[in-house]
């Protein structure tokens, strides 16, 4: 029996990525009738099913998941052995709202600098929906927020965080717990890293709040404090601005809101780019904790 070509490979690695085998036909300019083919004579040839259908959606099995991060490596040494070294490489990259809106985008303009032909695409979702993308083969590296409970990636930490509560200038920066629980907390939905956090902590003091209201975006959720529907809570890297300009003020609190940003990776998977692109990130980062801090005014 032959082995699977080329064409085969880059199918499936098409319909994992889209759960979709129209999608992924487009994707490779075949057919709906070939692709359907192709994947027919690419299980024979393994001699195992590799997807489960549900409803429109393709679903990889046990046995595709476990094949995945070979076929990407796969993958990229025959993007390396056809593509010349003046043509680019691409990383898929799925993150939190922090680190996506507020590190990674100084960071991948440094990086591209070094590397002119750095090419990225960039997800942006909640940390919980990072990890989905990561399971289902839609990225290569994922950014998270606080802690992860699984043994499926490779996680390690990356930079400290700290996330405060802040309310309009017009507050008092001083309040009491009675007073701060009499606000309208303006909080992440929940699955985020930041309100994971928030929740812990208001947990170990017995605080509950008496209204919350949530919000998907840390610019609503500033938006609304600015115009007095409360006070909010979010990453310091998030209001720095804000702050600096007097627009918003930080509020003292009992809460110890501090947390990691990690990094998380398929097991067993390295490429040059993957692997030079991290170890940029964790030198970027020593070396902003390096960095003096500014002088007082």
């Amino acid at each position: 029996m032959n082995h699977p070509s080329p064409r085969h490979w880059l199918l499936l690695d098409a319909i994992c990525r889209l759960h979709s085998l129209s999608k992924a036909a487009e994707e490779q300019h075949l057919s709906q009738p070939a692709a359907s083919q192709a994947l027919k004579e690419l299980e024979q040839r393994l001699g195992t099913p590799l997807f489960l259908r549900q409803g429109r959606q393709l679903v990889p099995t046990q046995h595709t998941l476990d094949l995945l991060p070979k076929l990407q490596q796969l993958l990229d040494l025959q993007s390396e052995l056809i593509q010349s070294s003046g043509q680019t490489t691409e990383l898929r990259l799925v993150a939190s709202e922090t680190t996506g809106c507020y590190l990674l985008p100084q960071l991948l303009a440094q990086f591209s600098q070094l590397q002119p032909g750095f090419e990225f695409k960039l997800q942006l979702c909640n940390s919980s929906e990072v990890l989905q993308y990561m399971t289902a083969q839609q990225a290569q590296l994922g950014f998270i927020e606080g802690p992860v409970l699984t043994d499926a990636f490779d996680i390690r930490l990356w930079r400290e965080d700290l996330t405060v509560l802040f309310g309009q200038p017009q507050l008092h920066q001083s309040l009491n717990a009675e007073q701060l629980l009499q606000q309208r907390w303006i909080v992440r939905e929940r699955g985020s890293g930041t309100r994971a956090v928030l929740e812990h902590e208001l947990a170990r003091l017995g605080w509950s709040p008496a209204r919350i209201l949530e919000l998907q975006r840390p610019e609503a959720i500033k938006q609304a404090v600015q115009h007095g529907l409360g006070i909010g809570c979010l990453p310091l890297l998030a209001i720095e601005q804000e702050l600096a300009s007097g627009q918003l003020i930080r509020l003292d609190s009992p809460l110890r809101l501090q947390r990691h940003f990690r990094i998380v990776q398929h097991k067993g998977y390295q490429s040059p780019v993957l692997t030079g692109f991290i170890e940029f990130l964790f030198s970027a980062s020593a070396s902003s904790l390096r960095a003096p801090a500014p002088a007082a005014g």
